[in-house]
């Protein structure tokens, strides 16, 4: 079927009436609904009598129901009016104070574990930690040859996991 153009603009015509009209309609009919559906609206200058505004709950709706007795979350077992003291727990202090020394590495280190130095004596173990970043290693002491120049020596892998080996020499913290 081929549309002329008196087709085509009574179509648009009817399309336009429609789209304005049905919208119309309806908020029309709604306003009408509440205003018979509501007793306590009232225009101005008409007469208003107390039985026409009693307050119904509609058909569908059960009564209201007022309780004399207390609601159900106000039962149960009181709390303590003062509450006790909490308690906090506290890390203990390191046997010793804390080092800060340079750290190094070197691939010739005999053991992951170990660490070079003479700050401590061979054969304890102790706590690395990165004061830039706050990684943490834990390493077993061993003398450390003449001529060493950092404090500390670790192997090449323990470095790594402390910081990056393109940091060295990096500042540490030693406990034990």
């Amino acid at each position: 079927m081929v549309f002329e153009d008196t087709d085509r603009r009574r179509t648009l015509i009817l399309g336009l009436l429609t789209l304005l009209a049905v919208p119309a309609i309806y908020f029309y009919s709604q306003r009408d609904q509440t205003a018979a559906d509501d007793p306590s609206a009232v225009t101005i200058g008409e007469a208003v009598d107390a039985a026409a505004i009693a307050v119904d709950d509609g058909p569908q709706r059960p009564p209201i129901v007022v309780a004399d007795e207390d609601p159900t979350f106000l039962d149960g077992p009181v709390g303590e009016p003062v509450p006790g003291l909490s308690e906090i727990a506290v890390p203990s202090r390191p046997e010793t104070a804390a080092l800060q020394l340079e750290a190094s590495y070197r691939s010739t280190v005999p053991g992951v574990r170990t660490c070079l130095l003479d700050a401590v004596g061979p054969g304890i173990t102790v706590t690395i930690k990165n004061l830039d970043n706050g990684r943490i290693v834990d390493c077993v002491t061993a003398s450390a040859p003449e001529g060493q120049v950092f404090d500390v020596v670790l192997h090449t892998e323990a470095f790594s996991r402390l910081a990056d080996v393109t940091e060295a020499p990096i500042t540490i913290e030693l406990t034990q």
